[in-house]
Order: C-alpha cells, then sequence, then structure tokens
C-alpha cells in the first residue's frame, strides 16, 4: 500500500511537469516506479494513464495540435516501435537506458551553450530522431525525449508544441496498449492502480495548465530543455 501511494505522489508532480510541457512525465515517473512494482506492470500503468492524461491535455486547446506532424511522427516512428518490442523482451534495458541517457544529455547540453534556431532537419537526422523516440517509447513509454529534439526546431509556438506532443503521446500509447493486451500484460492490479494514479494525475494537470498560460515563450523552452536535461540524469539511477 505505501508502494501505491508512492506511486500516485509521483505521478502527480510527473504529470503537473507533462501538462506544462507536453513531455517528460513517464521519463521522470517510471525509473522509481519501476524500482516499486516491476517493469511490466509500471510500463502498462503509464501506458494507461497516458492515454488518458494525454487526451484530456489536448482538449484544452485543440486548436493547436499540428496533425500533420503527427502523422508524419507516426509513420516515422513505426520502425523503431517494432525494434524496441523486440529488444524489450530480448536485450537488458539498463544498457538501452543508459545510451539513451548519454544522448539525451549531449544534446541538452548544446542546447545550453548554442542559440537555439528553429529550422528543417535533415531525413537522415529526422530518421534517427525518430527510429530512436519509437524505441524508447517501446521500452520506458517515454519517447518525449527524442521528440523534444525535434518538436524544438519544428514549433516556434509553446501551444502547439504541447498540443502535439500529447496527441502524438496518446496514439503511441494507444498502439502500445494493444500490444501489451495482446501478450497477455494486463492485470487486475496494474489496472486498478491506473485508476488510482489517474486522481492524482488529472489533478495535476488542471493545475499545469493554468501554469502553461503564465509561461512566456522563452521561457517556456527554456524549461523544456531543462527537463531534457533532467530526463537524461533520470536514465542513469539504478531501475
Amino acid at each position: 500500500m505505501i508502494h501505491e501511494i508512492i506511486i500516485c505522489i509521483i505521478f502527480f508532480a510527473a504529470m503537473l511537469i507533462n501538462a506544462v510541457t507536453g513531455f517528460a512525465g513517464n521519463l521522470l515517473a517510471m525509473p522509481t516506479t519501476i524500482q516499486l512494482i516491476g517493469m511490466t506492470d509500471a510500463k502498462v500503468m503509464s501506458t494507461i494513464v497516458g492515454i488518458i492524461t494525454c487526451a484530456v491535455i489536448a482538449a484544452l486547446n485543440p486548436k493547436a495540435i499540428n496533425w500533420h506532424e503527427i502523422l508524419k511522427a507516426i509513420v516515422l516512428m513505426i520502425p523503431g516501435i517494432l525494434l524496441g518490442l523486440y529488444l524489450f523482451y530480448n536485450v537488458n534495458y539498463h544498457f538501452l537506458l543508459y545510451v539513451y541517457g548519454t544522448v539525451i544529455l549531449v544534446i541538452a547540453v548544446k542546447n545550453f551553450f548554442t542559440r537555439p534556431l528553429v529550422y528543417k532537419m535533415t531525413l537522415p537526422l529526422v530518421l534517427i530522431i525518430m527510429t530512436g523516440a519509437g524505441i524508447m517509447h517501446s521500452l520506458f513509454v517515454s519517447s518525449g525525449a527524442f521528440m523534444v529534439i525535434y518538436a524544438m526546431h519544428t514549433f516556434k509556438d509553446k501551444s502547439e508544441f504541447r498540443a502535439t506532443m500529447v496527441v502524438l503521446g496518446a496514439f503511441l500509447n494507444i498502439l502500445l496498449l494493444f500490444q501489451e493486451i495482446f501478450a497477455d500484460e494486463i492485470t487486475f492490479y496494474n489496472t486498478a492502480l491506473s485508476v488510482a494514479v489517474l486522481i492524482p494525475s488529472l489533478l495535476a494537470i488542471f493545475i499545469g495548465n493554468r501554469l502553461h498560460k503564465k509561461l512566456s515563450g522563452s521561457r517556456f523552452f527554456l524549461l523544456a530543455n531543462i527537463l531534457l536535461l533532467i530526463s537524461g540524469l533520470v536514465c542513469f539511477f539504478k531501475a
């Protein structure tokens, strides 16, 4: 029971961040959650909670959603998603998490010391980023850190950034949920825990949405990069 209360507190904080920026929630919550209830239950719970919370955040500002970018991202991420599912069942995920964290830290540090520019990425770079995002979403329900690398160079508006990121997250989680059902990973325990976690998560969303409106564009993108840095560091915690 203590573990479940701790998880509710963790997800309240994580979804507060997710409501403000549109990403980083699951990646910040997953390492500790995995320690408390195990990899499979943590993954299933994050998938279910992610679908509902992302849908709620998107519904708060539907006009800001960039559907073209969402469709493009899903298509480009499919190979990575399939590869990630293979790795989930066949490779030690700690090693992959360390590699992921290293890449994120390098990019976050670079962003702090170089002037941010909005530009169209080359196709090879987009493919690398989207493949990485697909892999990490299959493994940790956390494609956000890779996706924000792409989004920070694509979206000028903070609301478009957030709305597009959360809708993409909802679609990816729906695909992942079908896989989890097929793999018989849905249990009464992780479903009941998902329902319990939703209560503080939804509260966090409405608080986070108010904070999002008060942030200036420059502060929003600074916060996004700070969370990118934290996300990279979190990957090195033993799970």
